[in-house]
């Protein structure tokens, strides 16, 4: 089976994360609202010095704007594998399920929920929906948006909406230009001239949430490439050269840095690096 990613602009992504390997991965930034489902194994979720843990068949909805530390944990039957689906912010707001006049009121989701028992009918629904928009060719974008929006209205059968009252940090908003342009070698002029300010106040406002530019495009690198590991059978190679890397030993090494593993981990094989990835780790 081929793993793959859907993304329809302006709504959403549809994806398929298979894991053969128990890592703790630590520090996920979530740029999009999610609805997971696990399929196979079981999924640890570390936030806030807290701990939730999902098993097979039950759903989390997941709010953007956090970071999450996670641990996929494989059961008797193989791999972790879980059925993610995410919005664009954009499908949210034009939805108006954040609007009040519900009855009872919906509880807004700030961070995350488990929804350890899913109604038959929203579970086939869900599954149905990501089903069709990750292997059917050819899905028109209205009927995508329609099917999207079902979930959410399900969602709110249960009494529960995705929070959008997050404040949007100059980070977030670097992060957003970077994830769109993962080709691209961007300088600090460059980006600063995209967020329409001077380099000097960019990393001013960026040290003051705690964030340096270099580390933080190496993060939304690396961040994409794990997921591209996870929800695809790319060779890392190519992998490496989607997030700016010409060189696979180069990302292997900045890859490991940032994780603490070898991508080749992710699909199962857990083995050191070859001294030959132990190169220089100046490049971004």
């Amino acid at each position: 089976m081929v793993r793959k990613i859907k993304v329809t602009p302006g709504i959403g992504t549809i994806s398929l994360l298979i894991q053969h390997s128990e890592l703790f991965i630590h520090d996920v930034y979530i740029n999009k609202p999610q609805l997971i489902l696990v399929q196979n194994g079981s999924l640890s979720i570390h936030y806030q010095e807290q701990q939730v843990t999902l098993q097979s068949g039950e759903m989390l909805v997941l709010n953007s704007g956090q970071t999450l530390s996670l641990t996929h944990h494989l059961s008797d039957n193989g791999p972790f594998s879980c059925a993610i689906m995410a919005w664009d912010h954009q499908l949210l707001n034009d939805a108006g399920l954040h609007a009040t006049g519900f009855s009872p009121p919906l509880i807004s989701v700030e961070n995350l929920q488990v929804i350890p028992h899913i109604p038959t009918a929203f579970k086939q629904s869900f599954t149905d929906t990501h089903s069709a928009i990750l292997w059917h060719h050819g899905l028109p974008a209205a009927i995508t948006r329609h099917r999207m929006i079902e979930q959410l209205l399900w969602l709110s059968q249960l009494g529960v909406r995705y929070s959008l009252q997050h404040p949007e940090t100059v980070t977030e908003q670097v992060r957003e230009l970077l994830i769109n342009n993962l080709h691209k070698s961007f300088t600090a002029a460059e980006v600063a001239e995209n967020l329409m300010m001077n380099e000097v106040m960019l990393r001013r406002r960026l040290a003051a949430e705690d964030c340096v530019l270099r580390n933080l495009m190496i993060d939304v690198r690396m961040t994409h490439a794990l997921r591209l590991l996870q929800c695809t059978d790319l060779a890392i190679s190519h992998i490496a050269h989607q997030v700016g890397y010409e060189s696979a030993s180069r990302f292997a090494e900045r890859f490991r840095k940032r994780f603490g593993f070898a991508p080749t981990a992710i699909r199962g094989h857990l083995r050191p690096l070859s001294a030959q990835t132990q190169g220089t780790t100046e490049e971004i």
